[in-house]
């Protein structure tokens, strides 16, 4: 099977490479110059773990197009691995995969034996497959199914983890109206992965409304979280940690996210809440579920900046605020809708007094977005960061902020234990957790 793949972004990238490192030739287009140089210098272009690993030792299956045509010439599968940007009512737009069709519609037209499988990897909005992306095609006066087939082969991967997820994967969503196109792609991935309960056939649009809903799901159990995690801080005597361990001790829940935390955010999951809300508002569902997560997840900041206004009052001055933690996972620099990003921004248009906000975070080396902002400050290392703080977050979870333990600033500080790292730390650091009630509300 001659396998292509168009786009290596954070996702394209690390499948191309995986796919190359059990055996497959591919080849690869992408416009992005930088990303092609990284390659070729066999470095990674961004952060994620074992990347660079697989690019240096499988870069010899990997041959990069100069064309979309070339590509298509030359090969009988081609996996889509595009930006879907969400649009303003919270659908996705095609606008990048119907740019690359188009290359793709005017080749199919020259090629002979035209019959081509073109595989959307990248998450879409329900229908997009066949009431969008078949039409389109068509329109090339191309048969589907007798000149071309389209498959939807979504991954349910989380950055920071990618090369891990897709080496390990729960679900292998294949979607396909086409028996045809589901044997193509059954046979590439049964070279992979050897347990066949892993396999899971949909047709297009359940397939679609399947990989939307999944993330729903979890935003839902990151969001019931944060619900008990309130009710137990306006509450006498009731830890959140230790309720949400019981709930998930039952079978049918699962620990799995059930942990006291921070809102959700990053790349998929605020915007896959969205696209299912829209979906749902256009079959006539309104007062759905999604929304609902979204009210919660919104208004976690403001819990935070509540504490931070509550352990404000022990100090007689305007106060240092340390941020552990920009990006909105460990081992990934992706800062996009992340909780540091959220709390900083309304940090800084708040009037709680505060003098400036210095920020730590180990995988990412560009702030310029905090240029025009004088509260914020960057520091190389997590000792700068808590010498210069009063007051510090743990924004994600990450056992390298542990590291707190050994450090001895000259004065106590107070750290917000957002993911309950600190079980025990003797001071000089006092240990605040979310979940549990310091008389917070009486502020």
């Amino acid at each position: 099977m001659k396998i292509s793949v168009i786009g290596l972004g954070k996702l394209g990238l690390p499948f191309a490479f995986f796919l190359a490192s059990h055996g497959n030739k591919i080849l690869c287009y992408d416009k992005n110059k930088k990303i092609l140089d990284s390659i070729k210098k066999k470095r990674s272009p961004f952060v994620e773990p074992y990347l660079e690993k697989y690019i240096k030792k499988y870069g010899r299956n990997v041959k990069i197009c100069e064309s979309v045509d070339n590509l298509i010439n030359k090969t009988n599968v081609t996996f889509l691995v595009l930006p879907t940007p969400s649009q303003k009512d919270g659908s996705f737009s095609n606008q990048y995969i119907l740019n690359v069709l188009k290359k793709i519609g005017a080749s199919l037209k020259k090629k002979r034996n035209k019959k081509h499988l073109i595989n959307i990897t990248s998450t879409l909005s329900p229908y997009s497959c066949e009431k969008i992306l078949i039409p389109f095609l068509e329109k090339y006066n191309l048969k589907n199914e007798k000149d071309f087939l389209i498959s939807y082969n979504p991954h349910f991967i989380a950055q920071g983890t990618t090369i891990y997820n897709l080496n390990n994967p729960d679900i292998l969503l294949i979607g396909a109206n086409s028996s045809v196109a589901k044997k193509i792609l059954i046979n590439i991935y049964k070279k992979i992965y050897k347990k066949k309960n892993v396999f899971k056939n949909l047709n297009l649009l359940e397939s679609e409304i399947a990989k939307l809903s999944v993330n729903t799901f979890i935003t839902n159990k990151i969001s019931f979280a944060n619900y008990i995690s309130e009710l137990s801080e306006n509450s006498k005597n009731a830890d959140a940690s230790k309720i949400l361990n019981v709930i998930g001790q039952d079978k049918r829940i699962g620990h799995a996210y059930m942990k006291v935390g921070t809102r959700f955010s990053g790349p998929c999951f605020p915007r896959d809440n969205k696209a299912l809300a829209n979906f749902a508002s256009k079959i006539g569902i309104k007062n759905d579920l999604p929304r609902v997560i979204d009210k919660i997840n919104n208004r976690q900041t403001l819990r935070l900046i509540k504490i931070i206004k509550f352990l404000k009052r022990k100090f007689k001055k305007r106060i240092n605020i340390g941020i552990l933690g920009l990006s909105y996972k460990k081992n990934t620099n992706i800062i996009y809708d992340s909780q540091g990003y959220d709390l900083i921004n309304k940090l800084s248009t708040s009037k709680i007094g505060i003098r400036n906000i210095f920020v730590f975070d180990r995988f990412i080396k560009n702030f310029s977005i905090y240029k025009n902002n004088n509260l914020v400050n960057f520091n190389k290392s997590l000792a700068d960061a808590t010498k210069h703080s009063d007051i510090l977050l743990i924004m994600y979870k990450d056992n390298y902020f542990l590291k707190l333990k050994y450090i001895r600033p000259k004065k106590t500080k107070i750290i917000v234990d957002c993911w309950g790292l600190f079980d025990h730390i003797q001071k000089p650091f006092k240990i605040y957790n979310l979940g549990v009630n310091y008389k917070i509300n009486n502020v």
